[in-house]
């Protein structure tokens, strides 16, 4: 399929960089690129300082997401839109966008609720070390797709002259705005590259003026911006070069589809082989099975473009996988919503599962729209043009409600997790106060400040006490000024085969304490982690260990200590695959495992202990091996 320019091209080109619009619009655009580059300086020389508008957040964030989105949205729409629609549109994100910020920023600023001491940490530094003030990421990430949707829907729509555009100016503007996106991106990246190539020859001969202005922020960020505007207007003006650059994509992602088809569709017959369990002991699988739903619908969307080239018979292959890759999201987002149910029907929400099911809402409409399409024989397939257009109103509305009161994940989950402490279906010792303090934002602190002040409350003393405690942190990464109960192992680890039980003084010990701590299974350390467990016998005139499978982790062997101390201690790893995990617990369970001796032994010299480490390398798993 050729991409060839047409002869013209090139005189067309010429003729549009020099027309009275091009140069009109050309320098809006660097103007524009200009000025962003000196709004984020002084937002970033305030932000550094510690001074200025970077002291009130509820000014600062906002603030910062109109210089960082707003120049690029006019960059775009300048030379598309009239000045009275550029305008409107330009006033309607930016209320928005300073809604966004002000709540964004209000549900993290905590300082007026914690201790003074976690209060002033909290309001000086993040976790990192610095202020935190910036938006959050869910708030940056969701307003780059977001306003990448709503941006090209606006420019179809204004196109066409009317409201709802037809899905081919959807389709024609959406891809456009991306491939532009790609390539300024990736003009910014060379155009560093360049900077750095100088700096480093003029470095040779000594010269270190340029590194030193590389340095300068006055300098590379207007410079980063001003090269990022270019080239958007660059490709806007060029539009064979990008209309070819898109059609040479689409035609090679498209050529994936099948391959994704066939390795989908046989996972999905390979379930009735293997069963669920295998899938729901990853504790991943939502996430596996809905980002798979993703590569599909983009796929399928590489393949059918805007629906007009599949009516002719040369397509016919592509149409045929089209109609089978429709039907494959369907019991991919149906299998997704049932493992993230049972994850919520036994733990509750937190802000991940909701974010899951925010995903899992989104690939429904996808699947449900998809399906029918691919089962209707009068329309041509012409129901995915519909459903993406409605999905991705569906996400703009989506993504408001995530970002503000609606739907806040935070607000949700905390809410949740407290309606499970109260109706008892946590229990105070198993309750995560950790997640209130840092992954609950607003919402979360302020239900611990209320847990902290209760009087005669219907919750248990220890609850006040870790409440208060959880308040009086200021470090997310340090668990166990908050978890002081050891987690109950004989809760947390099953033990296989049914009617075993672990040894007393292994469900006893304190592994928590133990020396080798991040290398210990997470259910001996945490109390809301499960792992299964085996009682073996390597040495057959020994006593018998425990086979702790955690995940997809290597499986670890505790052996109790005949020197005294600690009763049972981590004896090793053993390394496997994957692929030979599942029959590897089997075997264990008929006791069946043919344990060897090692390859070298370890020595002792005058009472110093030499352990030999033996590294193996395991290439497939061969199911007789572990019975010979």
């Amino acid at each position: 399929m050729s991409t060839a320019l047409p002869d013209n091209a090139s005189q067309d080109d010429n003729d549009a960089l020099h027309s009275p619009v091009s140069i009109l619009s050309g320098r809006l655009r660097i103007a524009l690129g200009v000025l962003q580059g000196v709004l984020l300086y002084a937002l970033y020389a305030s932000w550094n300082a510690k001074s200025g508008l970077a002291m009130q957040p509820l000014l600062f964030v906002p603030a910062l997401m109109l210089a960082a989105f707003l120049p690029i949205v006019a960059v775009s729409a300048i030379g598309h839109l009239s000045r009275r629609n550029l305008l409107i549109w330009l006033a309607a994100l930016a209320v928005i966008l300073c809604g966004l910020g002000v709540y964004d920023a209000w549900r993290a600023d905590l300082s007026s609720l914690l201790p003074s001491a976690a209060g002033k940490a909290c309001c000086d530094a993040d976790m990192n070390g610095q202020p935190s003030v910036l938006p959050s990421a869910t708030l940056f990430l969701l307003a780059v797709a977001g306003l990448f949707i709503a941006q090209a829907m606006m420019l179809a729509g204004d196109a066409d002259g009317r409201r709802i555009a037809s899905y081919r100016s959807y389709f024609e503007m959406a891809w456009k705005l991306l491939v532009q996106l790609l390539f300024a991106t990736l003009f910014t990246g060379l155009f560093w590259l360049v900077l750095e190539t100088g700096n480093a020859l003029f470095s040779l001969i000594k010269l270190d003026f340029l590194g030193k202005l590389l340095e300068k922020s006055w300098f590379h960020i207007p410079v980063t911006t001003l090269a990022f505007s270019s080239a958007l207007h660059l490709s806007d003006v060029r539009p064979q070069i990008v209309a070819g650059i898109r059609k040479l994509l689409l035609t090679l992602l498209s050529w994936l589809l099948p391959m994704a088809t066939i390795v989908i569709g046989a996972f999905l017959l390979s379930i009735l082989a293997t069963g669920l369990e295998p899938l729901w002991q990853t504790r991943r699988a939502t996430h596996v099975l809905l980002g798979a739903t993703a590569l599909l619908v983009v796929l399928i969307n590489t393949v059918y473009q805007n629906g007009n080239h599949l009516t002719s018979g040369s397509h016919r292959f592509f149409t045929a996988c089209l109609r089978v890759a429709c039907l494959l999201p369907a019991p991919l987002v149906l299998l997704a919503v049932y493992s993230l149910g049972l994850r919520v029907a036994e733990y509750g929400w937190t802000v991940s599962r909701v974010a899951a099911a925010t995903c899992a809402l989104v690939a429904a409409m996808y699947a449900a729209g998809y399906a029918l399409a691919a089962l209707s024989r009068r329309d041509k397939l012409q129901r995915i043009a519909s459903t993406n257009v409605l999905v991705s109103f569906a996400i703009l509305i989506v993504f408001l409600a995530l970002l503000s009161p609606l739907a806040d994940p935070a607000r949700i989950a905390v809410a949740d997790q407290l309606h499970r402490l109260a109706a008892g279906k946590t229990v105070p010792e198993r309750f995560d106060f950790h997640f209130l303090r840092f992954d609950g934002a607003r919402f979360g602190v302020q239900e611990l400040k209320r847990l902290s002040e209760q009087k005669n409350g219907p919750y248990p003393a220890a609850v006040e006490q870790k409440a208060r405690q959880a308040l009086a942190s200021n470090n997310r990464w340090n668990r166990e000024e908050l978890d002081e109960i050891a987690p109950d192992a004989a809760t947390n680890i099953r033990v296989h085969p049914a009617g075993r039980q672990l040894p007393k003084e292994f469900v006893a010990q304190d592994w928590r304490n133990d020396k080798q701590r991040w290398s210990l299974p997470s259910c001996m350390t945490r109390g809301d982690r499960q792992c299964d467990a085996y009682l073996v016998k390597p040495d057959p005139a020994g006593a018998e260990q425990v086979l702790v499978f955690d995940g997809n982790s290597m499986p670890a062997l505790f052996a109790s200590s005949d020197a005294g101390g600690t009763p049972w201690q981590l004896a090793g790893k053993l390394m496997v695959t994957p692929s030979c995990m599942e029959e590897l617990k089997k075997t264990a369970e008929r006791g069946a495992l043919n344990w060897q001796l090692p390859l070298q032994r370890d020595i002792d010299i005058n009472g110093v202990h030499l352990r030999m480490q033996v590294e193996q390398t395991v290439t497939k798993c061969a199911p007789d091996e572990l019975k010979k």
